[in-house]
């Protein structure tokens, strides 16, 4: 996600080219290594652990370290040490940029100090986009009043991360009580609490998802592609209606359906959140605690 947003603001002040920054995500997916195949080259842990822990991360919206942790196969302070290994995307950027002789780290920082004023963010919020991590970040362009709003856009992002596209790129959340759509898939949750949670998409940007999720070509979104795309939802609701139950929050999925042109209408206010998969347009659309009408 590092990547994405940094590589999109360098783009747009034109202090490099597209064909360089191509080359530099090139040069760091070379060296980019999965935490498991460093566990495992490290002896930390055998290929078999490594393949019990991707299982069950297939089945949980949480990262490799913390099921290895919770699994006992590691400790806290051997995944830290793990990561470290790993490096994070900021730290992988530099030293292509560099090794590339395409920015030295001087340009590089004069870079972040200007995204820094552009966006208003502190030291802190620097340290947290530099950090390359998920949620560290995430909370830096996704605000939201209502918690569990904000928790379920992490369950979304982390699921597309995790199934769809491990380079999305996430743009500043906004709130309206109204959206139109063109083509829209959608899950309502009911219980204690109501969620809706819709992935929304200009012409066939949706594909992103359905062909990816659903391992098929479709072509265009027709109403097989709709299925795959709220097959994905489904997925993404699962997970946080499970993890909501470990908080003794019980709610219901309904089965999920889709839409093409129209408006979502919500009594309060609708969270929306542009994010680009596979370079395509999408918005994840969420409502809770909230009257929702769909008007087609």
């Amino acid at each position: 996600m590092f990547n994405q947003i940094f590589g999109k603001f360098l783009l747009e002040q034109k202090l490099i080219s597209s064909e360089q920054l191509d080359a530099i995500q090139d040069n760091q997916k070379k060296t980019r290594v999965k935490l498991g195949l460093i566990a495992v080259s490290e002896k930390l842990l055998s290929q078999e652990q490594a393949s019990k822990i991707n299982r069950k991360q297939a089945l949980e919206d949480k990262r490799f370290g913390d099921i290895a942790v919770e699994m006992g196969y590691l400790t806290e302070s051997q995944v830290g040490r793990l990561l470290k290994l790993q490096g994070n995307p900021y730290l992988s950027f530099v030293q292509s940029a560099t090794e590339l002789g395409i920015m030295d780290i001087g340009q590089v920082e004069a870079a972040m100090d200007l995204y820094q004023r552009g966006n208003g963010f502190t030291n802190t919020d620097m340290e947290d986009f530099r950090s390359g991590d998920v949620d560290r970040m995430l909370p830096l362009y996704v605000r939201s009043q209502k918690q569990f709003s904000t928790e379920l856009v992490g369950v979304a992002v982390r699921t597309i991360i995790r199934l769809i596209d491990s380079e999305i790129l996430v743009e500043p959340s906004y709130e309206a009580d109204r959206y139109e759509f063109e083509n829209l898939a959608m899950q309502e949750v009911e219980g204690e609490h109501s969620i809706l949670l819709g992935l929304a998409g200009e012409g066939n940007n949706l594909l992103a998802i359905a062909e990816t999720f659903g391992r098929e070509e479709f072509g265009k979104m027709d109403e097989n592609a709709f299925d795959s795309v709220c097959e994905f939802i489904n997925c993404v609701n699962g997970l946080y209606a499970s993890e909501l139950s470990l908080r003794n929050v019980q709610v219901d999925m309904v089965p999920p359906t889709f839409y093409q042109g129209g408006r979502v209408v919500a009594e309060d206010k609708l969270l929306i959140v542009p994010v680009y998969v596979k370079n395509r347009k999408v918005r994840i659309v969420i409502a809770t605690d909230t009257g929702v009408k769909i008007e087609v």
